[in-house]
């Protein structure tokens, strides 16, 4: 049984309007129901086949000359201020520096060494030794070694950035351990040449450090006052991995070519 809320008036079954004050009658509430909480959102990383043809296709691309690979060399070696300048301008882009930029070079030093020591061959008190299986682990330990050692060379620079007062971003530090790194990539055709270019070499070595140094405040924003520590510290924390890291592929070759050496019994 119902009352009218207004009046007091009893109210008929299904009545909308008291027949006494004609207050209308109100229907009850229906229950809210509470919808359930959308699911979180992941972030989905890209596939890993995704990021390998997208890395083939930017290696593609900057071996048949669809990318500005030459003239960002030539202005590095010749004009690194103003080619540092530009290089700021650029979102950095992980894909693109390696596969596009620093594999290709590094190519240039695993390909001398392996016509070096597996055609050529190499000279040593009149007698000359060549070997395929050399040239090839030589040639694997250049190539692996300039591509890993230079995303290590990133990491440095982007884990020492707070103590120099340098921005924190690993996409920059990239862009600078990639493009200091040209002259002794392009320097590795020298290898050709044997014993008699090494300080050549290391001379050209010398003209990285400096070009690490020009990028630092135009790429890392480093206060000038602080370059040069910035640079030091780097160097040497670089030679320590440098060291361990030449010692880790080399062994890995040597077991690995000994390993096919008897297995195919070559």
């Amino acid at each position: 049984m119902k009352f009218c809320t207004s009046c007091g008036a009893e109210l008929k079954p299904g009545a909308k309007f008291c027949a006494s004050c004609g207050t209308p009658v109100g229907t009850p509430d229906a229950p809210t129901v509470q919808s359930p909480p959308p699911p979180p959102v992941y972030q989905q990383q890209e596939p890993v086949y995704n990021q390998a043809r997208e890395a083939g296709n930017t290696f593609a691309n900057a071996v048949s000359g669809n990318t500005n690979l030459i003239q960002r060399v030539i202005g590095i070696l010749i004009r690194p201020k103003q080619e540092w300048a530009v290089v700021a301008t650029e979102q950095p882009n992980t894909t693109k520096l390696i596969a596009g930029y620093a594999l290709i070079l590094a190519l240039i030093p695993a390909l001398s060494a392996l016509i070096k020591f597996g055609v050529i061959g190499s000279s040593f008190m009149g007698y000359t030794y060549r070997s395929l299986s050399t040239g090839i682990s030589t040639g694997l330990i250049q190539l692996l070694s300039a591509v890993i050692g230079v995303y290590l060379l990133a990491w440095v620079i982007d884990m020492l950035a707070p103590s120099f007062d340098s921005e924190k971003n690993f996409g920059r530090s990239l862009q600078v351990a990639v493009y200091s790194s040209t002259p002794q990539w392009v320097a590795g055709i020298l290898l050709l040449l044997g014993n008699s270019m090494s300080i050549l070499i290391m001379l050209i070595g010398l003209y990285a450090i400096y070009l690490f140094a020009v990028g630092l405040p135009l790429i890392k924003n480093t206060p000038q006052q602080k370059v040069v520590g910035y640079v030091v510290l780097t160097i040497i924390a670089m030679i320590v991995i440098a060291v361990v890291l030449g010692l880790v592929l080399a062994a890995v070759m040597g077991l690995f070519f000994a390993g096919a050496a008897g297995g195919f019994n070559f």
